[in-house]
């Protein structure tokens, strides 16, 4: 799955006909969906979230290069923190 992800990044990252704004948006649907997959991995008892996990630094370090980074705060604020 990770590297499915880092593709996706780096797609999204090199993808010139976007603002930094719309990479931002596309970087954090990516990032809703991979937090959605993680929560659904530790449901499952047979669920493994690590490669979720290391999904999510992938996508908050490609948000950081745009300047976004906000993500991490308010992950710890939430009330479905992990």
């Amino acid at each position: 799955m990770t590297s499915h992800i880092t593709g996706q990044i780096s797609e999204i990252l090199k993808d010139d006909t976007r603002s930094a704004a719309a990479r931002i948006e596309a970087l954090l649907k990516l990032r809703e969906d991979a937090r959605a997959l993680q929560r659904a991995a530790t449901e499952s008892p047979m669920g493994n979230d690590d490669a979720a996990d290391s999904g999510l630094r992938e996508i908050d370090r490609a948000l950081a290069k745009l300047g976004h980074r906000d993500n991490a705060q308010k992950d710890e604020n939430s009330a479905a923190t992990l």
